[in-house]
């Protein structure tokens, strides 16, 4: 059986998405996690339902694990076996929920692990739409004494409690069918899930803990998840059917995907000034007023709660970074903002990460997997 704590050993990391997967082996480290190898793999651009996606990225994950577990590293050494395997599902296969219960008391009181406990029971009592026969995860995000975050709260005297609480639910047959393909390829070892989102805010609280209130927009294949975090709690969630294969859709005019996507990193870099990167541009520009009815419904139904931070973190795939960035920033969404004025958008990148995540030298880096083994290794550090 493999180990559950695996410091310095090299670990597997799958990222899961939607129209992507992305496997890695990774050294965890006290302060950083090491990218060793990595392979990112695409589904090609076709229509699919719900089960013919999850069937599609079932064998992509198993072609690119194999491949990857065949693998050198790019300096010519052959790795160890992965001691361990842990696996990021994100939108649509997991969802995910924070909520929140607290209590003042008449005097003040030892905090205990009991009390903490309570909270985040009473918390998670409210009624949710996810699966209850298929939880992911549950657990505390952040617990408030006297009104302040405090990170240490055990043994601490307040006359206030707030705990802020987490759960997701998993698509139970993808599920089923991702431990049957870690059990094939690496007999005795059995993965160990988290959701997309909280490995987002568990890398978000550590390593950007200066942004507090923000508008998370999560670009997938075929869905948008959005979601407003205030203070480690996503208060608003809601989710679009826009994604890298819709737009791909717009703005392909009778050429191939593939092609699109060649010219869109072109453009990117500022490395494109032909014919078929103007009439690139201009499919764009065509593509925007239904992005900005599709990205309208999905704020006004976030904001009818709450209005939206003017702060945007965007995490997208590298080929509509650029281009996404300025949409969100140049459309005037300032009437769901709580200021009215527009939206002040970052992209989150793996430059981001330089601090939690090391890549090997010849290691392309990677956004997402990036993600994925800095929230692996602040996970397995605290325990």
């Amino acid at each position: 059986m493999f180990s559950h704590r695996s410091a310095g050993k090299p670990v597997l990391i799958a990222d899961i998405g939607d129209g992507s997967i992305g496997v890695s082996v990774v050294a965890l480290g006290d302060s950083a996690a090491e990218i060793l190898l990595s392979m990112r793999a695409t589904l090609p651009m076709e229509e699919r339902t719900r089960e013919q996606a999850a069937a599609a990225i079932i064998k992509l994950l198993e072609d690119t694990t194999g491949k990857l577990l065949t693998a050198s590293a790019p300096d010519g050494t052959k790795l160890s076996a992965p001691h361990a395997i842990y696996v990021i599902m994100r939108t649509p296969w997991t969802r995910f929920r924070t909520t929140s219960a607290d209590e003042r008391f008449e005097e003040a009181r030892t905090i205990t692990k009991e009390t903490i406990a309570d909270q985040a029971k009473k918390a998670l009592a409210v009624p949710s739409e996810l699966d209850r026969n298929s939880i992911l995860e549950a657990g505390v995000l952040q617990v408030f004494l006297n009104g302040y975050p405090t990170a240490n709260p055990h043994g601490k005297r307040a006359k206030s409690i707030s705990v802020v609480a987490f759960e997701s639910d998993i698509d139970a047959g993808m599920r089923s069918s991702i431990v049957g393909v870690f059990g094939k390829l690496l007999p005795g070892g059995v993965p160990e899930f988290h959701s997309g989102m909280r490995s987002l805010l568990t890398v978000m609280h550590e390593h950007l803990p200066d942004v507090h209130r923000f508008l998370l927009i999560d670009i997938g294949g075929t869905q948008t998840a959005c979601a407003v975090v205030r203070k480690d709690a996503v208060t608003q969630y809601a989710a679009t059917n826009e994604g890298l294969t819709t737009i791909l859709k717009r703005i392909t005019q009778g050429g191939l995907p593939e092609e699109t996507l060649s010219l869109l990193r072109m453009l990117a870099t500022d490395a494109c000034s032909t014919t078929a990167c103007q009439a690139m541009k201009d499919s764009l520009a065509k593509a925007e007023p239904e992005l900005v009815r599709a990205f309208g419904e999905v704020f006004t139904t976030l904001a009818a709660t709450r209005r939206l931070p003017n702060a945007c973190m965007l995490f997208a795939p590298a080929e509509l970074t650029p281009w996404l960035q300025g949409f969100f920033e140049r459309i005037d969404f300032s009437q769901f903002t709580a200021t009215t004025q527009p939206l002040l958008v970052e992209t989150l990148s793996p430059e981001h990460l330089l601090d939690s995540v090391h890549w090997r030298s010849g290691v392309v880096p990677d956004a997402g997997l990036g993600i994925a083994a800095s929230s692996v290794n602040i996970l397995e550090r605290h325990g």
